[in-house]
């Protein structure tokens, strides 16, 4: 999955044409905010297989069904938060598909990362050197002032959050909201390169992930009509 600053990045560039408010960005979010991982104060762990419907286990590829959240929260996509939550894990499959296709390979059994040089690397796990590239590309995207301004809870935020049936307190969302402004906030000085991809690859793929995304959004909403 791409960092935060990659989802809440992606998130502002959509909502420029969505309007959906901060609520949509804090949507973006919330399927990795309940692991317990990143917001560690979090007061309902709520599992990663279960927020990003993805229940094949761990030797299986990572991909969230999709069809299976529409089944849920299909007729809830007027709802920003949970429109949020389904654009971040269309946004992790994009993502995880174009790594598995270009940057990861079998070799003798053994699961291999292709670096940027066309290198192979060995006893490593490619996941982990991805999502270490993935968050040098969000302190590009962060010096480059793609994250947009600072969110804030709205009289709906908890309202809305209950929709999505993650049982979240005020104070959880206080935390998640706290947590995104610091990312957005976060002072970028220096920008380290990448291993496993280039800058420049990642940018293009951020770019095509936005023109899936919006495509898709089109399809959705003609669906819904």
């Amino acid at each position: 999955m791409p960092s935060w600053g990659v989802h809440i990045a992606l998130a502002n560039k959509l909502n420029k044409k969505l309007n959906l408010g901060d609520d949509f960005i804090i949507g973006n979010v919330l399927p990795d905010a309940t692991n317990g991982l990143i917001i560690k104060d979090i007061s309902n762990i709520i599992s990663h297989a279960k927020t990003h419907y993805n229940f094949e286990g761990a030797n299986h590829p990572p991909k969230n069904d999709i069809n299976k959240f529409l089944e849920v929260y299909g007729d809830k996509l007027n709802n920003p938060l949970i429109f949020g939550s389904l654009i971040h894990i269309m946004t992790d499959n994009y993502f995880n598909k174009y790594t598995r296709e270009n940057h990861i390979d079998t070799i003798d059994g053994e699961t291999v990362a292709i670096l940027n040089d066309g290198t192979i690397l060995k006893g490593i796990t490619p996941w982990k050197l991805k999502q270490e590239d993935f968050s040098k590309f969000a302190d590009y995207l962060i010096y480059n002032e793609n994250l947009g301004k600072q969110v804030e809870i709205t009289s709906d935020t908890l309202s809305l959050v209950k929709e999505l049936n993650y049982e979240l307190s005020l104070e959880d969302i206080k935390l998640i909201v706290e947590k995104i402004n610091s990312i957005i906030n976060k002072q970028v000085n220096k920008i380290n390169e990448c291993r496993m991809f280039t800058l420049e690859e990642l940018s293009n793929v951020f770019d095509n992930c936005y023109t899936y995304l919006d495509k898709e959004i089109d399809v959705i909403k003609r669906k819904r009509n």
